[in-house]
């Protein structure tokens, strides 16, 4: 489970996902909480080293961008 700090209270949650503008948590597929448009992330801290997660369609695009990365090099390769 990860921790996140906001407003002197500790929400918990399994993963911990933060945007551009908002910080999700959930257990499973359920969302727990959320703080959505946020501007200014100083008050939200994660402990004990732990790190956001990302969430799926930003995962989705670092996977397309690293295959398209690789068709470039194979075609360049030829």
């Amino acid at each position: 489970m990860k921790n996140l700090i906001a407003y002197g209270e500790v929400f918990e949650a399994e993963k911990i996902v933060k945007s551009d503008t908002s910080i999700i948590g959930y257990i499973g597929n359920s969302e727990v909480f959320a703080f959505r448009g946020i501007t200014d992330f100083s008050s939200f801290k994660l402990i004990d080293g732990q790190e956001f997660d990302i969430d799926e369609i930003s995962q989705l695009k670092i996977s397309q961008a690293e295959q398209f990365e690789t068709i470039l090099i194979l075609i360049g390769g030829m």
